[in-house]
Formats: C-alpha cells, sequence, structure tokens
C-alpha cells in the first residue's frame, strides 16, 4: 500500500526527512499544490560533446560531475577503483594485473599469439560501466581531438578548486571539454594530482606489447601520445558511438 503524507510547511518536510523512506521523485512545491518529477541520479547521466567529429564524454567513467575524479583502471580491466581504494583494495602492480602470469614479461591476452591490437568490448571499461554505444577512444581518435581543439591549463577550473585541461573546438567555442588532473594510480598510492591528467586508450602498442598508449595532459603542455604499463592505473574517458 503506497500513501501521500502533507506537509504544510518545507521546514516540517525537510525535519521528517530521517524517518521517510521517500520514492525516486523529487519534490516541488509550487503555490497552488505539490508537483513530482523524476529523480535522474546524476551519476548515471552521460553527455558528450561533438568535436572533430567524435561524441566525447563530458565526464570520466565512474564521475558523478565533470570535475569529479572518476576511477582508476588498468589497462584492459573492467573494475575501477577510488584514489581511497588504492592501496586497500586494490594494488597497481603486475602481480595484480589480470592478463598477465604476475610479471611484465608474459601478456596472456593482447599479446603476439592472439594477435589483438584494439581493447575486446568486454575488456573495454567504457562500454561494461556505462553500457549502450559508450567505448573507450583509439589513439588516433586522440589525435583527432588534440587537432581540433585549442587547449589551457586551469587551477581552478570555473572555481570548483579543481585543475585540469580545458579542451576548446577551434571553430565553435561553445564547445568544451574538461579533464581534471586525478594523476595516477600505481602500486600502492596515487601520483601527481593536480599536476597531470592520465588517461587510457583502447590501443595496445604493438611494439611494447605489456604497454597501452595514454594521452597524458599536464601543466606543462602534455604529451598527446605515451605508451605506458599496462598494470598503471588512469582514468577512462569514453567516446560514443551512433
Amino acid at each position: 500500500m503506497k500513501y501521500l503524507k502533507k506537509f504544510e510547511t518545507q521546514a516540517d518536510y525537510e525535519a521528517a526527512q530521517s524517518g521517510l523512506i521517500l520514492p525516486n521523485v523529487s519534490l516541488i512545491t509550487e503555490t497552488n499544490g505539490v508537483a513530482y518529477s523524476p529523480y535522474i541520479d546524476p551519476c548515471k547521466q552521460y553527455d558528450y560533446v561533438e568535436i572533430g567529429g567524435i561524441k566525447w564524454a563530458t565526464k570520466n567513467v565512474g564521475a558523478c560531475n565533470v570535475t569529479d575524479t572518476g576511477l582508476y583502471f588498468q589497462w584492459g580491466d573492467t573494475s575501477g577503483y577510488t584514489a581511497s581504494q588504492v592501496g586497500t583494495d586494490k594494488i597497481f602492480d603486475w602481480a595484480n594485473y589480470k592478463y598477465c602470469d604476475g610479471t611484465h614479461s608474459n601478456m596472456t591476452k593482447y599479446n603476439s599469439t592472439d594477435g589483438k591490437t584494439i581493447l575486446d568490448l568486454s575488456d573495454d571499461a567504457a562500454r561494461t560501466n556505462w553500457g549502450g554505444n559508450w567505448r573507450m577512444p583509439t589513439i588516433d581518435e586522440v589525435q583527432v581531438l588534440k587537432n581540433a581543439i585549442t587547449s589551457a591549463w586551469t587551477s581552478d577550473y570555473n572555481d570548483s578548486g579543481v585543475a585540469g585541461l580545458i579542451c576548446t573546438d577551434k571553430t565553435d567555442s561553445s564547445k568544451v571539454l574538461f579533464f581534471p588532473a586525478c594523476g595516477f594510480a600505481n602500486g600502492n598510492g596515487v601520483w601527481e594530482v593536480n599536476t597531470k591528467c592520465n588517461y587510457w586508450t583502447s590501443s595496445l602498442d604493438t611494439m611494447y606489447l605489456n604497454s597501452a598508449y595514454e594521452f597524458v595532459l599536464h601543466d606543462n603542455g602534455g604529451y598527446w601520445q605515451w605508451s605506458s604499463w599496462r598494470q598503471s592505473g588512469f582514468q577512462v574517458r569514453g567516446v560514443l558511438d551512433e
């Protein structure tokens, strides 16, 4: 059975919160009554900005807002971890990487035997965490983004206190992406927060099979193409196929 309880004032409503089981709606008070609108969880809303013909997510996988850190992922692992979990729930090293034999010398997938050079969608953190047609970008798509934007580093994006890189479309200044400087996870810790943005692509480094391509953005300019060990913990920023 469902009940609707009426409160005479907003203060009465707020005072009763601890004793209520609230439905998945938001409450809007109006002059002549009460209206309900569906509640949408911002952590499950995924928007994009199209730049250079590619639809880029406006936030990191695992983030609720544009300035949130999101989750750290090893390359090819779809389980992500918050900064507070690094070193406790997850150690970012070869012994804890799913696609090797415990060392950097023998990769058990994405290797010379299987010949795979792009992550399968089942190993793609954007697809498995967000669903739909989201996926991780290739290194070629990162280069398209680089060529289509002007970039500027900020230590305080929109008064949020978050540092990172602002990327603005060269042909349409209303199209902006922000990459927060979340640093990277390695071993038991998270390093270079507020000075570097480390983001995985879905592209394997075919010269060094224990490595994959990332794009690194930092306060001194940045490398838009870099190869790093697959056991490292980086952020993921998805692109959308439609």
